[in-house]
């Protein structure tokens, strides 16, 4: 059975780990990214990881990446994340390559995490797929005719940063009114203490996401109205990406959708009022299942996916 290893690079962590073309994972290894480090520093530990890997499954074929964008995943560059600030235009792609001569790849974490949903569940049922993550920060991946679309420069799918409210607060990427200030996990939790502390009711700084849902299931108008707004954004948002796509199946992830079925349930429900019929009647909506290694092994799936 084929075998890829597959790195999925964050701004706190990084995990690596062998993935056979079933999906099982063999083998996982995490360390924290350590950002102020620099990238030579993670790299270092990345090859090394690889190399005890790859002497333990001698058939591995390649070695697949998933970064936080902007990158240029022709060039194999890590451009400018915003939480990679001392990576920018990092070749990361030509360090791990020119140590091991095995095909080597980097793509977007949340194309990473769309294809593995997409490899390792759906690609005998579906050609064309939606997937979107909905946590600390809004994102998303597009399958066309069985295969990622990543757009000119790795850009496809930023959902996150479709303009919601023109006039709106300005979002991480400099616009304003981006959807990923009106429904990720950090616009939920800002949104909900500033409305608090409006009301002149005690906010507590360590509260986040998870405390606003509490006090959903308590039925707190405040709490209410909230997660209600929140949705009818999300849902918005991600009705001008199927319109504009036509996707057979629409991919829900990310931790505010699997951590709060309320959430999941809400936008699923209030999404086909934004559509037209003919976006709306074959669409089905599944939650992604692959939990915290989706990145690993969605990053594996585009080496295990070439013949």
């Amino acid at each position: 059975m084929k075998t890829a290893i597959g790195i999925d690079i964050g701004g706190t962590k990084i995990a690596i780990g062998v993935v056979q073309e079933d999906g099982n994972v063999l083998t996982t290894h995490e360390f924290p990214t350590k950002v102020e480090y620099g990238p030579d520093y993670a790299t270092d530990l990345i090859t090394s990881c690889v190399r005890e890997f790859m002497q333990q499954f001698p058939a591995i074929r390649g070695i697949g990446i998933g970064a936080p964008g902007p990158l240029d995943s022709r060039q194999g560059i890590v451009l400018n994340p915003p939480n990679l600030k001392s990576w920018h235009g990092y070749p990361i792609v030509h360090k791990i390559d020119s140590v091991f001569g095995v095909p080597v790849r980097i793509l977007n974490d949340a194309d990473a995490a769309a294809f593995g949903e997409y490899f390792f569940t759906y690609r005998d049922t579906y050609k064309h797929v939606l997937y979107v993550t909905v946590s600390t920060g809004i994102g998303g991946g597009i399958i066309i005719n069985e295969s990622l679309y990543e757009g000119a420069l790795s850009g496809a799918g930023e959902i996150g940063h479709s303009v919601i409210q023109p006039e709106g607060l300005v979002c991480g990427c400099g616009k304003k009114g981006c959807l990923e200030t009106l429904a990720s996990g950090t616009a939920l939790n800002r949104i909900w203490k500033d409305r608090m502390a409006a009301e002149g009711k005690p906010v507590d700084p360590n509260w986040n996401s998870k405390d606003l849902f509490a006090q959903f299931h308590e039925n707190d108008h405040i709490a209410q109205l909230v997660i209600e707004e929140a949705s009818t954004h999300l849902a918005l948002g991600l009705s001008q990406a199927i319109q504009a796509l036509n996707p057979e199946l629409l991919i829900l992830g990310g931790g505010v959708i699997i951590g709060q079925p309320v959430f999941y349930k809400m936008v699923s429900e209030k999404l086909p009022n934004y559509l037209l019929d003919q976006h709306s009647q074959l669409l089905k909506i599944e939650k992604a299942s692959h939990g915290a290694l989706a990145g690993v092994k969605g990053a594996a799936a585009t080496i295990l996916s070439k013949d």
